[in-house]
């Protein structure tokens, strides 16, 4: 739900609204999408400490009070009528959305799955994607048939109907220490530290953290595996920065706006399955070659895009560069887990995603500028294509330099 919901109405949707917010408040378009630019600015800073508070504050509550402050977000811009009011409320958003969408996913699965963290890691984080297909359309139709007003309205009940049940009765950070419950692969018994099943309770100082296994923060920022980890997010979502101006990118080379759309929504598809399918290998086959197949596959996609124009091969390119979206939003996060263990998992992963969260909002301003001053996104998917090669050798690199191979 977190991944479905959550991250296929924040994070996939606001660009929808670009086109009749801009006719409602009179403004330019690049003054409208400056929002999400705000919102991802916002998150990078709220992740500097949001995998410290995941440590320390009750799962049920700390998740469920950052959804309702996005639900009575979403509400209340229903009855915006100044774009200053859109850039203060999306920089809220954006604090609130980093914990319960980009980050508790895969802190939580890590927490509670030890044999098949992989299989587990891909089949939640992959339907980000489809929420992202599901509700693009949905949130379209609510906008031309019933207007932008009830359409915020809309979005904010569906998160908190299909997310406050979860997060206020089901969620636990991890299990209890010593308890009976154990991650799925450890054996019950086993000592993880952490919040009880059964009353959520946070550790403290009957709980020693030192016994869940793993390294500290700390130590593991002055490791060349983290600066190397930290490259690859830096890199891959640059790649991503390009994904918002793919519809463009599509009409400057003769697609029409719905075929342009088309292939949006492969990536969107792509993305998907990649996510889902690389879990599974991860669990399955050498790392290594997990990474290099769906490296080629999101190098190959993005550089197809630079030739083929024709709209169901440019959606198969788009199709290909969301497969190769799996290394980043799976296989980086898996990585890090194997690197670091389960200790400090919560913390790393935020200044991780942190280090990336800034690299797409600078991408989403670049890539537009560089289309002002050359004409083209081609100089951009050229970039494209260099940072999966790049990104390929960092990520290798850093599972060899791992700290915890055993």
């Amino acid at each position: 739900m977190l991944s479905f919901v959550g991250y296929g109405l924040i994070v996939n949707t606001p660009g929808l609204y670009y086109p009749i917010l801009s006719k409602e408040l009179g403004v330019s378009r690049t003054q409208i999408a400056l929002t999400s630019t705000i919102m991802n600015l916002a998150g990078a800073a709220a992740m500097l400490f949001s995998g410290k508070l995941m440590k320390r504050v009750d799962s049920r509550f700390l998740l469920s009070l950052c959804i309702i402050a996005c639900v009575v977000i979403f509400f209340v811009q229903s009855f915006f009528t100044r774009l200053w009011h859109f850039y203060i409320s999306f920089a809220l958003i954006g604090v609130a959305y980093v914990i319960p969408i980009t980050l508790a996913p895969s802190v939580l699965l890590s927490n509670w799955f030890e044999r098949r963290l992989g299989l587990v890691m891909g089949i939640a984080l992959g339907l980000s994607g489809l929420g992202g297909m599901v509700f693009n359309p949905v949130v379209s139709i609510w906008i031309a048939d019933l207007g932008w007003r009830p359409a915020y309205r809309l979005t904010a009940l569906l998160l908190a109907v299909f997310i406050l049940p979860f997060s206020l009765f089901v969620l636990r950070f991890r299990p209890s220490l010593g308890g009976a419950v154990a991650p799925n692969g450890m054996g019950a018994t086993e000592e993880l530290g952490g919040e009880s099943p059964s009353t959520g309770a946070v550790p403290g100082a009957s709980d020693d953290r030192s016994e869940v296994p793993g390294i500290e923060a700390r130590k593991a920022y002055r490791t060349p595996t983290f600066l190397l980890l930290m490259a690859c997010y830096v890199l891959l979502q640059w790649v991503t920065g390009m994904v918002q101006h793919v519809s463009g990118y599509g009409q400057s080379r003769g697609l029409t706006l719905q075929q342009s759309a088309f292939v949006v929504s492969g990536i969107m598809l792509g993305a998907a399955i990649g996510k889902a399918s690389i879990g599974i290998l991860l669990d399955k086959l050498k790392t290594e070659l997990v990474l290099t197949i769906y490296s080629a596959v999101g190098l190959v996609g993005w550089g197809l895009m630079m030739v083929l124009v024709e709209p169901t091969t440019a959606a198969l390119s788009g199709f290909l560069a969301g497969l190769g979206q799996g290394v980043l939003l799976v296989a980086l996060p898996w990585l890090a887990r194997r690197s670091f263990g389960q200790r400090d998992y919560a913390e790393i992963l935020s200044i991780l995603t942190m280090s990336g969260v800034l690299s797409v909002a600078l991408a989403n301003t670049v890539n537009g500028t560089v289309f002002d001053l050359a004409g083209s996104y081609l100089p951009v998917l050229v970039v494209n294509v260099a940072c999966y090669l790049l990104s390929l050798a960092a990520a290798i690199t850093a599972y060899h330099l791992r700290p915890l191979k055993q």
